[in-house]
């Protein structure tokens, strides 16, 4: 088992084209959540996202996303000389979907009525061909993208594990590293889902802020915002300026949207034993804006950790990602690791105290030294991830 270190991050946000320009917002406190605007959400539950404003004509926006957070992360590394066959590509990504008009097209080709119209469907189908090409649309294209654009020949695997999935993939990419599997290792998330059909379907569960603010830990806090974005980071055996040190991941095996068991805390228990700490310096918190989730994660928290560590959630600002959440969460870490920037949570003002106040960070970064950080994941369908990252 060797050291995984960091060598570099990139990422593409609604608050900034790069990861410095992302970093500089969350420091300096913005909020990338608004109004939708790229189509029409009225009589939606809720009407509000944080949306990269840059379109991708022609492009899978997924990989879009996914390849200009990539070509940073491994600019930043240096590490191109590396030979391709040792290079391995670790993605947290969901399926890719067609426009919305395609979808509503089928169901109108399908016919009304239980039945289904083959013949029109698939006259349909096959003019909207272009709309489904399975290359674009699957899992694993996103990996297989970035893979071709790094020319990597080493394991490549693709996460499909809701919220979860960017963390999971960076711990995946960790333990190949340190098994000898790869040398140098892309690993991150990439989510795309501000769209009619998601809105809707979290909409639907209950999920969404209807006051369209996203409001981590907060008394008045009523559901999570959409968002979208991607988190790249190159990691490998050599030295780099933070360390993976340790990974936890559990199954809570419950309700898809309800917390239950206690997945969240023994995540962070094994990460932690794993890194051979009792505590960290901050938290980067999963943090959703959900009244259960976070009054779960505030309890496993205060449970593990007690009151010393610094608490954080990006999510005020970026809104939830989704399968990018937790590598951005991983890439605010590492910068605190790094630069000493502790994030504030952005909508965070009347922190929910039930069960004894945590230390978050309001309004404006903190800046201090800082030698761990621990980053959680928790998804849909009970999927946890925790991971550690030091400076030795």
């Amino acid at each position: 088992m060797r050291g995984v270190w960091v060598h570099g991050v990139g990422a593409v946000t609604p608050l900034g084209g790069s990861w410095a320009e992302t970093s500089s917002a969350l420091a300096a406190g913005a909020c990338a959540v608004g109004p939708v605007r790229g189509f029409d959400a009225s009589g939606f539950p809720s009407r509000h996202a944080a949306v990269v404003a840059q379109d991708f004509p022609g492009e899978d926006r997924r990989a879009a996303l996914a390849l200009r957070a990539a070509r940073e992360a491994f600019a930043a590394a240096g590490l191109h000389r590396t030979d391709p066959r040792r290079i391995g590509v670790f993605v947290g990504a969901e399926s890719g979907r067609p426009p919305f008009a395609t979808f509503a097209a089928l169901a109108r080709a399908a016919g009304p009525g239980p039945g289904l119209d083959h013949a029109r469907f698939c006259a349909e189908a096959a003019s909207r061909a272009r709309d489904l090409d399975s290359r674009v649309h699957s899992p694993a294209a996103v990996a297989a993208r970035l893979a071709a654009e790094v020319g990597a020949k080493g394991p490549v695997a693709t996460l499909s594990l809701a919220c979860a999935s960017g963390a999971a993939a960076i711990a995946e990419a960790a333990r190949a590293v340190s098994l000898c599997e790869c040398e140098v290792a892309l690993a991150g998330g990439v989510g795309a889902d501000v769209d009619a059909l998601m809105l809707a379907g979290f909409g639907l569960l209950g999920a969404l802020s209807e006051s369209g603010v996203s409001r981590p830990f907060d008394r008045r806090r009523d559901g999570f915002v959409l968002g979208e974005g991607a988190a790249m980071v190159v990691l490998g055996s050599e030295r780099g300026f933070a360390r993976v040190a340790g990974i936890g991941r559990t199954l809570d095996a419950a309700s898809l949207t309800a917390p239950g068991g206690n997945g969240g805390l023994r995540a962070m228990r094994l990460a932690l034993a794993a890194a051979g700490l009792r505590s960290v310096d901050v938290v980067q918190a999963h943090g959703t804006s959900t009244p259960l989730n976070d009054a779960a994660e505030a309890q496993a928290l205060r449970e593990v950790l007690g009151g010393g560590s610094l608490v954080s959630s990006i999510k005020g600002a970026l809104g939830h990602a989704i399968a990018a959440a937790g590598a951005l969460g991983f890439l605010a870490a590492v910068e605190a690791i790094r630069s000493g920037l502790v994030f504030p949570t952005a909508g965070l003002q009347e922190p929910d105290d039930d069960g004894g106040a945590l230390p978050h960070v309001l309004q404006r970064a903190i800046t201090r030294r800082v030698d761990s950080a621990l980053v959680n994941a928790f998804a849909f369908g009970g999927a946890n991830c925790s991971l550690v990252v030091t400076r030795e």
